[in-house]
């Protein structure tokens, strides 16, 4: 039997997210332990619903305990994304699996090896110089190397991979090819199988209903709730104030941030004095070397004061979100070997780390992209999903 570990968002919890904890299952997990991102992922969005109600429907669909991968790591780039998610979530398993499109374990543990040797970092390096965009020069560095069948969602599984080489630590990686719609797929495809962005789409135009079939049910009722409560997010109502916020900063305090490179803080500053909403800034932003992701990061990281020294670090505390009767027996065995440091109230997280002032701010920021806004101290005040 395994312990089996999920690094995920569930952005929201769909299908295919269950299919993935119905596979642990099937492989015979004793026990499934999933690190999620709390309310900001990587691509650096704000969660649709917040992390607590996420992490119970994932809870109700088969996970037994559910802890947070805490910003700003949940928005930072594949390396240190992965590198934060294995060192909070290996002391609770044996084996992390995760979906990838190429489903070839191999495959991705020598690219793993490749993209640590000197001279792929030094021809990556120089490919990202010249204006290509990373993931793309990843890939490019792979095929010159013969690996040419993967895609760019398979790269985080490589960065999975790396990170637990890294840290030195017992986790064997497995994975799981992905089916139904591309990863990023933006309109719904055949089948009840979507992606989270194609079902986010639907949120967005108020189709909540019709995300029924492709979300479970824990998962559906949680977004009927926010909907009917005022707390669906959406980014675009903190549009006026992001705005602001970079036509007043002086970029040359901006150049710290983590995600600014190559002038990038002077570009976003200058586009929001040429633009009348932040979204007309944004889409002017975007070029090759400039993606969506690294853009959204950016803003983020620049209105939370995330510094480049903050993603390098590593997280010195988790929260728990969610367990059940599995998961509480989880978490009494990492407290009598003290491996990690779970908080199992947010009132009682570390108040004197950087970590805790960072989640803080972001939390104040996304309490406002609600319809109903919350004050600054609601997530203080809320409690992990504990199922009897």
């Amino acid at each position: 039997m395994s312990r089996i570990c999920i690094v995920c968002e569930f952005n929201p919890l769909h299908n295919g997210h269950v299919y993935l904890l119905n596979k642990a299952k099937e492989l015979g997990a004793q026990s499934i332990t999933c690190i999620m991102s709390g309310n900001a992922t990587q691509r650096g969005e704000l969660s649709i619903v917040d992390k607590y109600a996420r992490a119970e429907a994932a809870v109700i669909s088969g996970a037994d305990l559910v802890l947070e991968l805490p910003y700003p790591w949940c928005t930072s780039s594949a390396e240190y994304f992965a590198t934060a998610a294995v060192s909070l979530v290996y002391p609770f398993g044996d084996t992390l699996l995760f979906g990838s499109e190429c489903g070839d374990i191999e495959l991705l543990k020598r690219a793993a090896v490749i993209c640590d040797t000197t001279e792929f970092k030094a021809e990556y390096e120089a490919r990202v110089s010249d204006g290509e965009a990373t993931a793309a020069a990843y890939l490019s560095c792979l095929r010159s190397r013969g690996i040419d069948t993967l895609s760019s969602n398979d790269l985080l599984g490589v960065a999975y991979i790396r990170a637990i080489n890294k840290l030195g630590v017992s986790l064997t990686p497995m994975t799981v090819k992905r089916c139904g719609a591309e990863y990023n797929e933006t309109n719904e495809v055949e089948g009840e199988l979507q992606s989270a962005t194609a079902l986010r789409s639907l949120i967005a135009k108020g189709e909540i209903e019709k995300t029924g079939r492709y979300t479970p049910e824990s998962m559906c009722d949680k977004l009927r709730e926010a909907r009917e409560n005022g707390r669906l997010t959406d980014i675009q109502r903190i549009d006026t104030a992001m705005l602001a916020f970079f036509r007043m900063v002086d970029p040359t305090a901006l150049s710290d941030i983590a995600e600014m490179t190559d002038g990038l803080e002077n570009r976003i500053c200058s586009l929001a004095n040429a633009s009348v909403t932040f979204e007309q800034a944004f889409e002017a932003m975007r070029t090759k070397r400039y993606t969506d992701a690294k853009l959204r990061r950016a803003v983020l990281f620049a209105l939370t004061g995330v510094r480049k020294s903050d993603i390098r670090s590593m997280p010195e505390y988790t929260l728990l979100l969610g367990a059940n009767e599995t998961g509480r027996v989880l978490l009494a065995d990492n407290r009598k070997a003290k491996r990690v440091n779970v908080v199992t109230k947010p009132a009682d997280a570390p108040k004197e780390t950087v970590q805790y002032a960072l989640c803080a701010k972001l939390d104040a920021l996304y309490g406002l992209a609600r319809e109903n806004a919350q004050t600054t101290d609601a997530f203080i005040k809320s409690g992990a999903y504990i199922h009897k």
